[in-house]
């Protein structure tokens, strides 16, 4: 997952194979993160994510 405070939105890229990610989401800030179906298994809020 990218965080970028600049645009308010978070890159997450799931499904890896050779070397690169398949799958590519991208939320603005304010919007959960779900992240149950990975190896970390829990739901990330952004809400509170600083902004420059």
């Amino acid at each position: 997952m990218i965080v970028d405070p600049y645009t308010a939105q978070c890159h997450v890229f799931t499904l890896p194979k050779d070397g690169e990610y398949r799958n590519e989401l991208t939320l603005d800030f304010g919007d959960p993160v779900d992240l149950t179906g990975t190896v970390v298994g829990l739901v990330l809020t952004t809400d509170q994510f600083p902004r420059d």
